[in-house]
């Protein structure tokens, strides 16, 4: 798939919005942030030019992408809560989070992945600050986003 089609398509649809809640109760902000993060992470390791990830890309679909992209998303929930509870001072990318699902990469996949992950994250952030959305700072608040997909 050409990214021309991507652009027609968005990441929105690769990336399901149901694999954020499974009941009503869970259609929070925090996890529609989270849903946000995992189409712009999915977008970033898409359409990445790092070198060590070339063979990575290659041998796996848009799908299996957008689940790595999810998964990854809501592993970083428990450190979005620590950094807004006071128990950390930033927001915390581990490579424990791609180990536990890519048990098979390299080190320098990891490390590519690792680099993907945090310009993805201060890409988002830099998108919230002018949102008038609030998903972080009022994240147990529902989201009607869920609804309108």
């Amino acid at each position: 798939m050409s990214r021309e089609d991507l652009d027609k398509i968005g990441p929105e649809l690769q990336v399901k919005s149901f694999w954020f809640y499974h009941s009503d109760g869970e259609k929070t902000k925090l996890n529609w942030f989270l849903y946000e993060y995992a189409c712009k992470l999915y977008e970033d390791i898409k359409y990445s030019h790092i070198k060590a990830l070339s063979k990575w890309k290659s041998q796996r679909s848009d799908v299996q992408i957008a689940e790595f992209s999810a998964y990854f998303a809501k592993r970083m929930r428990q450190s979005v809560d620590n950094q807004l509870a006071g128990l950390s001072t930033g927001t915390e990318i581990d490579e424990e989070y791609i180990r536990d699902y890519c048990h098979t990469n390299t080190r320098r996949e990891n490390e590519a992945m690792i680099e993907i992950a945090s310009d993805s994250w201060v890409g988002l952030l830099d998108t919230c600050v002018t949102c008038p959305c609030r998903c972080v700072s009022e994240r147990y608040r529902r989201s009607e986003f869920f609804d309108r997909m």
